[in-house]
């Protein structure tokens, strides 16, 4: 996307998809645009479901007990993996399902030590990338997996304490865009910032350098990126594109509801779009808890 059409893009009228009661975070759209996965309940009993794009309830993917959290959908569109923990003690895997199983699910990496988190499948399936602490107790590096032979090979090494983070596959494959753990700032809260790496290079190029939260970056296309921005002054998130040619950045919502998570995805017609979790139940329903809830909404040109 050239700069001029970049800065043209505005955010059309939110629709929410959930109902509040509990949290609904990090929602992940199937490649066809019709089914939404998120996770829904609190810590310790956190729940993969899948919803219509309209919002309707279609299953449970993952049972009530532990913690399913970071869907990412399998090019095919009827598989899914994501992140799970039996419980606040035990490490993280990652685990794949098939849609129309509910509540199986097989595991695609596992140890009794180490931690893998936040899986990414590349557009033909033949690639995960996850970030994991193997090797490496609590800090955590990017990794890729070659998913038919089971080979992985770590992709950062960085310092104690400097996590890498939510690896997420360029369309072309040949790059990840990632959020860095860099310390602490202001007011004891954590700075993190987004930067890529070629995958055959090693090459890292640093994209965002705040004292504040720059975080879950997804590709619009090759020279976009969305991800969200949290002002540690503030505490409160907002959506944001960045224009990776240039290095100019959109802002897409205004951070008055704590929003997040921004996952881009194509409609059934075609069309960009946008879903995230935000906190703007509340403001619409105000004697209902303000529960962080999926919405989504139109991403395109001001005139279109």
């Amino acid at each position: 996307m050239d700069l001029k059409h970049f800065k043209t893009l505005r955010l059309g009228e939110p629709q929410r998809l959930t109902g509040g009661l509990t949290d609904h975070e990090h929602p992940a759209v199937s490649p066809d645009g019709t089914m939404l996965a998120c996770y829904s309940g609190d810590y310790g009993h956190i729940s993969m479901i899948l919803l219509s794009i309209d919002g309707h309830f279609i299953r449970r993917l993952s049972r009530g007990d532990g913690n399913n959290t970071q869907a990412a959908w399998h090019p095919d569109g009827r598989h899914i993996a994501w992140r799970q923990q039996d419980s606040s003690a035990s490490p993280w895997r990652i685990v794949k399902s098939d849609i129309l199983q509910e509540l199986v699910h097989e595991a695609l990496l596992e140890d009794q030590k180490f931690n893998y988190k936040h899986p990414c499948f590349d557009a033909d399936a033949s690639r995960l990338a996850y970030f994991s602490d193997e090797g490496t107790p609590e800090t955590y590096q990017l990794w890729i997996m070659d998913i038919a032979s089971g080979e992985r090979r770590k992709l950062t090494d960085g310092p104690a304490g400097r996590n890498n983070c939510h690896p997420v596959f360029s369309p072309d494959g040949k790059r990840l865009v990632f959020h860095v753990y860099e310390g602490i700032g202001g007011a004891d809260t954590p700075v993190v910032n987004l930067y890529e790496i070629g995958i055959e290079s090693g090459e890292i190029r640093q994209l965002t350098d705040d004292r504040h939260q720059d975080k879950h970056p997804f590709y619009i296309d090759d020279e976009v990126i969305s991800f969200h921005h949290r002002d540690n002054e503030s505490r409160i998130r907002h959506i944001e594109l960045m224009h990776l040619p240039s290095g100019e950045r959109l802002k897409l919502t205004n951070g008055k509801y704590n929003d997040k998570h921004p996952f881009p995805f194509r409609d059934a017609q075609g069309r960009l779009n946008l879903a995230w979790s935000s906190k703007k139940l509340g403001t619409e329903l105000p004697d209902e808890e303000k529960t962080y809830d999926i919405f989504v909404a139109r991403l395109a040109e001001a005139d279109d």
